[in-house]
C-alpha cells in the first residue's frame, strides 16, 4: 500500500471504527462463537462483484458430488422479510433476497437459509435436522461474531484490494489488513490466457492464492420464451450486478447487444421500468432480452419472457480446484 493511499484510509473516521472493532475481536474483548461443525465462509472486504455467489455454488456442487449435504447461510439482502426463514424453490423476491433464491433455484436438493443474525441463524439450523451438514456463510467475512473454520476472501483480478481505497474513496468496505485472517484468497475475472496473475501486487501475509475465471453457459429460458437468440442476432441486456461490464463483453462476442439496461446491485424493479422493458420488446420483436440467474429472480414475476446466461467459477485446472476443495474443507 503506498504512502499517500495508507495515509489516506486512516484520515477516515470510519477506518478507525473498523480497525477498533476488530481489535475488541482480536482481544477477546468482543466475544466471537463457532461451531463443532464444518463452516466455510466465503467472503469479500469490497462492495459487491467478486463472484461470492459463483463460489457458493462451486462449494455447494462439489459438497453434492462429494456426498455432503451442503447448507447455505445467507443474511438475504434486500429481502422485505427478517429472522430465520428456510428458502423455498418457489418463494418470492421479497421473502429472502435474490442470492439464496438463486442458489436454492440452482440446486435445490441443498439446504438454503436466511437470517441476519448468523449466529442465530447456525444455532436454527442446527436444531432443525442437520448436524451432519457443511455449512456454508455466504458474504459473512465482516461478521465477527461467527468464527468459520475455513475463510475463503474473494477479490477481482482488475481491482484487488490491495491497490484499493476504504470507502468513499474506493470500493473496500474494511481495512485491507482484515485479509490476514483469511486461509486463502481467490482472484476472479483473471485473463483466461498468459499468467493469471501477471502484474498483480504480492500480498501483505503468505496466503495461497488461486486465480480463476468466469465461463459462461448456454443461455436457458424463463418466463417460457417464445424462441432461442441466435448467434449474431440482436438481444436486450438487462443487469442489476455489482459488475456487469465482463457479462456485457462476453455477449458481444456473439450477438448484438443493441441495449443495455443497466441498474445498481440489487436493483428491485419498478412498475416503470418493467413497462419499458415490455415497450422496448414490443418495439422491437426481434429483440430477445438477455438477463442474469440474480436478475431472473426479479424478473420472474412481470411475465417478461427472456433468457440466463448462467456463470460459474472455474480454476484453471482440475488439480487447482482439486487443491483449494481440499484446503477449505479437507476432502479429496
Amino acid at each position: 500500500m503506498g504512502l499517500r493511499r495508507t495515509y489516506r484510509l486512516w484520515l477516515s473516521p470510519y477506518a478507525w471504527a473498523i480497525a477498533l472493532r476488530h481489535c475488541l475481536y482480536d482481544k477477546g474483548i468482543l466475544g466471537s462463537r463457532s461451531f463443532d461443525v464444518p463452516v466455510i465462509c466465503v467472503g469479500n472486504i469490497t462492495v459487491g462483484g467478486t463472484g461470492k455467489t459463483p463460489m457458493t455454488e462451486f462449494l455447494v456442487r462439489r459438497l453434492l458430488e462429494h456426498g455432503k449435504r451442503p447448507v447455505v447461510l445467507s443474511r438475504g439482502y434486500g429481502r422485505k422479510t427478517g429472522g430465520f426463514r428456510f428458502v423455498q424453490v418457489d418463494d418470492s423476491v421479497d421473502c429472502t433476497g435474490d442470492e439464496p433464491l438463486q442458489i436454492k433455484r440452482r440446486y435445490p436438493q441443498a439446504v438454503v437459509a436466511v437470517c441476519e443474525d448468523r449466529v442465530e441463524g447456525m444455532k436454527r439450523l442446527l436444531v432443525s435436522g442437520t448436524e451432519d451438514a457443511w455449512f456454508i456463510l455466504d458474504d459473512a467475512f465482516q461478521h465477527r461474531r461467527l468464527r468459520a473454520g475455513r475463510n475463503i476472501l474473494m477479490t477481482d483480478y482488475r481491482r484487488p484490494f490491495m491497490t484499493d481505497n476504504l470507502l468513499p474513496f474506493g470500493r473496500l468496505r474494511d481495512v485491507p489488513s482484515a485479509a490476514c485472517r483469511a486461509d486463502c484468497v481467490v482472484y476472479t475475472h483473471c485473463p483466461s490466457s498468459g499468467d493469471p496473475l501477471r502484474g498483480v501486487p504480492v500480498l501483505q501475509k503468505d496466503l495461497p492464492v488461486y486465480p480463476t475465471y468466469m465461463e459462461y453457459s448456454d443461455p436457458q429460458p424463463f418466463n417460457d420464451p417464445l424462441k432461442r437468440p441466435e448467434r449474431g442476432s440482436p438481444i436486450l441486456l438487462v443487469t442489476g450486478i455489482a459488475n456487469a461490464l465482463p457479462l456485457k463483453e462476453y455477449l458481444q462476442t456473439g450477438y448484438q447487444v443493441v441495449c443495455h439496461l443497466n441498474f445498481r446491485d440489487h436493483h428491485r424493479f419498478s412498475q416503470k421500468e418493467l413497462e419499458r422493458i415490455r415497450t422496448l420488446l414490443g418495439q422491437h420483436p426481434q429483440w430477445q432480452l438477455v438477463t442474469t440467474a440474480k436478475d431472473a429472480t426479479r424478473l420472474r414475476g412481470s411475465g417478461i419472457r427472456g433468457w440466463i446466461i448462467p456463470v460459474g467459477i472455474r480454476f484453471f485446472s482440475e488439480d487447482n480446484a482439486n487443491e483449494f476443495f481440499h484446503l477449505v474443507t479437507g476432502l479429496r
